[in-house]
């Protein structure tokens, strides 16, 4: 009897461990592996390009608020990446007019589009600026796996403001034609007088009085001596 009971103890304990053992490998089996982050390159037939000479162009998933003046960048994570989930993040490197880098992220310039179409994600530029490469942080995705450029929404690049202190230069001044009717610096401008003569001046003038008193002079001594002769005559 007392052998009978300690086989029937040790068999249900061996179907114990087993049964215990059976429900940890369900449970370990049923618990999911913990996706690992990896990073993927941008197609490297996307860039370099600009948002302008991109082939495919749309506004879809970019904000409605996007300005005349900037560029919109979007990217797709294709199901053959075999990633699980959407993007994490996007890095992309830019090189504005001139030929400077500038890198984006969708975390300070972009986003990651929700709801439809939301394998997606965004960046948002200056209009001008060349996409020259691009990664992104995804959940497990298959060896090899890459990532596409989709649509871009180019802007029109502004204007450059002119320079501070900068005035705009004045028209120069036509000089004066001789023969204008206009005097020139120091010269003197000569009115005529009254009937339409010229005053006379300088040497001809001088002659004149100097001929006049000569005269005045020669009849004054005729004079003279004709009274003398006739003063003689009546004595």
């Amino acid at each position: 009897m007392n052998v009978e009971l300690k086989q029937s103890i040790k068999t249900v304990g061996a179907f114990g461990v087993t049964a215990a053992a059976g429900l940890l490998g369900s449970i370990a089996l049923a618990s999911p592996a913990q996706a690992a982050v990896a990073t993927i390159p941008i197609n490297d037939g996307n860039v370099p390009t600009t948002a302008a000479e991109f082939g495919d162009q749309s506004c879809d998933q970019v904000p409605d608020d996007i300005a005349a003046t900037e560029d919109g960048w979007v990217f797709v994570l294709p199901a053959a990446a075999g990633a699980e989930g959407n993007f994490i993040s996007v890095t992309a490197t830019f090189e504005d007019a001139e030929g400077d880098e500038h890198v984006l992220t969708t975390d300070e310039d972009g986003g990651i589009v929700s709801g439809s179409g939301d394998n997606k994600a965004y960046i948002i530029t200056p209009a001008g600026w060349t996409l020259v490469d691009a990664e992104a942080e995804v959940n497990d995705p298959d060896e090899g796996a890459q990532f596409n450029l989709t649509h871009t929404c180019p802007g029109e690049p502004g204007e450059e403001p002119s320079s501070p202190g900068e005035e705009p230069s004045s028209p120069s001044e036509e000089p004066t034609s001789p023969g204008d009717g206009s005097s020139q610096p120091g010269e003197e401008t000569t009115s005529p007088t009254a009937g339409g003569q010229l005053p006379t001046t300088g040497t001809p003038l001088t002659i004149a009085i100097v001929s006049a008193a000569a005269l005045a002079a020669g009849g004054a001594a005729l004079y003279l001596i004709q009274r003398r002769r006739r003063e003689a005559q009546n004595w």
